[in-house]
């Protein structure tokens, strides 16, 4: 029987630069934005109530999908689960990305995890297989950018050099390898990936994508007539944003960055005050999403858990 790995260890000298990295981020929105927040206000008075509620169910769906995603990464390693198991691990642990620090996520993942039988490592490597697939995935939609605002390829036409990189990673043995150096401390040795195992994860990306420019489409359609540009741009813009919250480590849950990138992606189409409103509702409606998500099924694991507490008390 192999001991567990030891769980990645918080940094808190990572944590203050996060709170930081936070705080001049809000700073700087608010002071280059502080012009337009009437017209921001009469913005947010042009999308109708039903819009923001539509949205919120694209955002779910979206989650939704990625906790498959992240079900079949597991799966792939071979430790299968169920989709309510996957969920209840899955969720509650998303909670911990808006924590300073990005290890929170991983350290909830390997606690839940250990309840339902998977071993702490093996969760561990799945998520780092999750990580390297959402990754991938974002640098080929939102290259749809590029597609849709020929303006842009003047400016970062570099940019499409990074599809072809992108189409490679998606081979498994690339995949396996970067999900290793990613999880170091896994202690586990996973079985080779092939493209039988990858092929659930990458197409459960798919609706997640979609669920995600769908959200942003519903609340920006208002302020342009564009439909097909707009529908490609919102869900280019959102890939794009999460990649870059991504990189931008310090950013719990890409805090600023993301919605940098929204506002610039949509400015083009919606004009400065409606782009910021925009990402600002959907920076709302995700972090809402999270946190509701996370509550329904950690209330259904504890449920789950105290019946087999009951029978199995401490120490007996």
């Amino acid at each position: 029987m192999t001991d567990e790995p030891a769980a990645p260890k918080p940094s808190r000298r990572a944590d203050l630069l996060a709170l930081v990295f936070v705080v001049v981020a809000v700073g700087v929105a608010v002071w280059a934005l502080r012009d337009d927040f009437p017209s921001m206000v009469d913005a947010l008075g042009k999308i109708s109530w039903w819009r923001p509620v539509v949205a919120f169910a694209g955002i779910v769906l979206g989650l939704l999908a990625t906790a498959e995603v992240w079900k079949h990464c597991l799966g792939a390693l071979g430790a299968p689960v169920t989709s309510r198991a996957a969920r209840e691990i899955f969720f509650p642990a998303q909670v911990g990305k808006y924590l300073p620090g990005s290890v929170w996520p991983f350290l909830a993942q390997m606690k839940f995890a250990r309840e339902r039988g998977v071993p702490g490592g093996m969760a561990l490597l799945a998520g780092s297989v999750f990580l390297v697939v959402h990754t991938v995935t974002s640098v080929l939609v939102g290259a749809l950018l590029l597609v849709s605002q020929p303006a842009l390829v003047d400016r970062f036409g570099w940019a499409g050099l990074c599809i072809p990189l992108a189409l490679v990673v998606l081979h498994p043995k690339v995949i396996n390898f970067l999900a290793r150096k990613l999880a170091k401390r896994s202690g586990e040795e996973p079985p080779v990936l092939r493209w039988s195992g990858l092929v659930k994860p990458l197409l459960w990306m798919l609706p997640a994508w979609l669920g995600y420019g769908v959200a942003g489409y519903v609340l920006a359609d208002p302020f342009t007539d564009s439909v097909l540009q707009l529908a490609v741009v919102c869900t280019g813009a959102f890939a794009l944003g999460w990649l870059v919250g991504l990189l931008v480590f310090l950013a719990p849950a890409g805090v600023g960055a993301r919605e940098a990138v929204l506002i610039l992606a949509l400015t083009p189409l919606l004009g400065a005050p409606a782009a910021a409103t925009v990402s600002l509702m959907l920076r709302v409606g995700h972090t809402l999403a999270d946190l509701v998500l996370a509550l329904r099924y950690g209330l259904i694991r504890a449920r789950a858990k105290r019946p087999s507490e009951a029978e199995h008390p401490a120490g007996v």
